[in-house]
Parts: C-alpha cells; structure tokens; sequence
C-alpha cells in the first residue's frame, strides 16, 4: 500500500518591513535581526554569525552611500532560505543578502 501524503509547502514568506533613519547603531540591530531568523530557521552558529556580519556590513554600506532619508530593510523567511533585502525601495541599487536553509532530510 502506498501512502502519498501532502507536504503543504508555504508559497508566501514570511516578511518584516523595518524603516531605520542611518544610524550606525541601527545597521547593529539589522544584523541582530536577521541573525535571530538565521538561528530560528535552524542555521548553524558559524553561517548565522557570518549572515549577521554580512547584514551589518551591507546596512551600513547603504546607510554611507545614501545617508540622507530613511532605509526600508525587508526580512524575509522562505521554506529553503533567509533574505534581508537593504534598501528593498532602491531598485536595482537595492542589497540581496540570502542563506540557504540546510536540508536536514
């Protein structure tokens, strides 16, 4: 007898928008943040602390190159992968970071 069961996989992410003014102390808690979706999604400690270093990196890239005005990072939690999307409003100047999801089958 063969079982062919469903697995529901979510086609939507899970997202969180954050406006942040360009404060270096703000591009801290980018990286805290998605650092803590890293860890939730079951990533290891060593790419969870690099994501978040990455993230800081970016943040504060973006924060220098466009230090006026308010910057729009998106957070967003697939079934395979995390992103953080820095300046997600910039267009093509917008930073893509993302990490795969390690398949623990």
């Amino acid at each position: 007898m063969t079982s062919r069961l469903r697995i529901l996989v979510a086609s939507e992410p899970k997202r969180i928008v954050v406006c942040l003014d360009a404060d270096p102390r703000l591009a801290a808690a980018a990286g805290g943040a998605v650092r803590n979706l890293a860890e939730s999604a079951g990533m290891s400690e060593e790419v969870c602390r690099e994501f978040q270093e990455a993230t800081v990196r970016a943040t504060l890239q973006a924060f220098e190159s466009h230090n006026s005005g308010r910057h729009i990072i998106e957070f967003l939690r697939f079934e395979d992968r995390v992103e953080v999307i820095i300046d997600s409003n910039a267009g093509s100047a917008a930073i893509r970071l993302a990490r795969t999801i390690a398949s623990h089958h």
